[in-house]
């Protein structure tokens, strides 16, 4: 399956919010309920925020996002805002069909680039304790552990 990445653009933004949206119900439905989910899609995967993302990335500014593309359309999304030399790698989707293809690693591997070229040192995220199967994807590209807090576990990538 061939994949495309690239910066999203103001037109990728209705597909990115859906992508969310399907993830986030595939990823968390046993976690929190379907209201909660709409709710903090709403609330966190606005129109207007996500434009506004969508231009600081275009910008160069201090957010990276970028999306998968195949013959079909976009299959995912990754998400990262810099500050001072250090990243946070806010969110990293897939359409669930297209778990477990590489397409999550081209994603990663293809920001981390962009990081390394930012003279980025370190990147941090957050994750639900049990969202295991994002855990195991950290840790095979060389996320470790670092905190765990209430529902979360903070994981840390340092680059050289």
């Amino acid at each position: 399956m061939q994949i495309t990445i690239r910066k999203l653009t103001a037109g990728d933004v209705e597909t990115l919010i859906e992508i969310a949206r399907d993830s986030w119900k595939w990823t968390y439905g046993e976690i929190y309920s379907e209201e909660y989910i709409d709710q903090w899609i709403r609330e966190k995967y606005s129109k207007e925020k996500l434009l506004n993302e969508v231009n600081r990335s275009q910008s160069n500014l201090d957010i990276i996002l970028l999306g998968s593309f195949n013959e079909s359309g976009m299959t995912g999304f990754i998400e990262l805002k810099i500050n001072e030399g250090n990243a946070e790698l806010l969110r990293l989707y897939l359409k669930p069909i297209y778990t477990r293809y590489g397409m999550g690693e081209s994603l990663l591997l293809e920001a981390e680039k962009m990081l390394r070229e930012r003279h980025i040192v370190e990147c941090s995220l957050f994750v639900h304790q049990r969202n295991v199967i994002a855990i195991s994807f950290y840790k095979k590209n060389g996320f470790e552990v670092a905190e765990i807090n209430e529902e979360d576990i903070i994981m840390k990538k340092m680059y050289e």
